[in-house]
């Protein structure tokens, strides 16, 4: 066999060596996974799903995190440490802090730890709080709370035989944030902070209309979002 013939088989078997070494890279390439939260955007390793981390992983930046991820955020189980030191282990959703979790945080004298309920980002204390409480009623029947979306607003609409009236006098409205509003159909707070607390009164005929009856609704919402209270009287 002379030296072309061996010079010729060499540059086939490397071309089929490199062509082979392409499709494995090809095959088993992962593409670049992000996590969207900043501080922990540096580097990643674990599950990823459509280019974000998704699954179990762990990520660095200027804090660290190891735990359950969805759509590029911590949310599940996992542990977070920052850069101070301090930690939270628990639950998370949406990249904060929701559920059941321990939070340790470093000083000088010692530790200060918060064990209990968060939702979003926000410690709630030791126990869960329920989305709304009716503190209060007297001279109303049924009061319906409905959660319709993330707005912080609550809006009270007011209903009698099956239908919206507003066949009241003397509204008195109080919230403990807020601005106050008030149309033919309804009345309310916007742009408020949670909790809310808020108290309303009211004057309205009985069902006979033979006199009127004084009204008054005292309650809580805990749970931050856009609220329609309907007072059926």
């Amino acid at each position: 066999m002379n030296m072309n013939n061996l010079k010729l088989k060499a540059e086939l078997f490397l071309a089929l060596v490199t062509l082979s070494l392409n499709l494995t890279c090809t095959l088993f390439a992962q593409p670049d996974c992000r996590v969207l939260l900043p501080a922990i955007s540096q580097n990643y390793t674990g599950d990823c799903k459509k280019g974000l981390a998704d699954g179990t992983g762990q990520a660095t930046g200027g804090d660290f995190y190891t735990g359950e991820f969805v759509k590029g955020l911590p949310e599940g189980k996992g542990k977070y440490i920052w850069n101070n030191g301090a930690t939270y282990e628990g639950e998370w959703k949406k990249g904060m802090r929701d559920g059941n979790g321990i939070y340790i945080h470093k000083y000088q004298k010692g530790d200060s730890i918060l064990e209990g309920v968060w939702k979003e980002d926000k410690y709630l204390g030791k126990k869960a709080l329920p989305p709304y409480t009716i503190e209060y009623r007297d001279g109303v029947g049924h009061i319906s709370c409905v959660r319709t979306g993330d707005r912080p607003y609550v809006k009270y609409v007011f209903s009698r035989n099956g239908g919206i009236s507003n066949n009241m006098s003397e509204l008195f409205l109080q919230g403990s944030s807020g601005t106050e509003y008030q149309s033919a159909a309804f009345a309310g707070f916007e742009n408020i902070t949670f909790p809310f607390h808020g108290t309303l009164r009211f004057s309205a005929p009985n069902n006979f209309y033979a006199a009127f009856i004084r009204c008054e609704v005292r309650l809580s919402i805990n749970q931050p979002g856009a609220w329609i209270v309907t007072i059926f009287y």
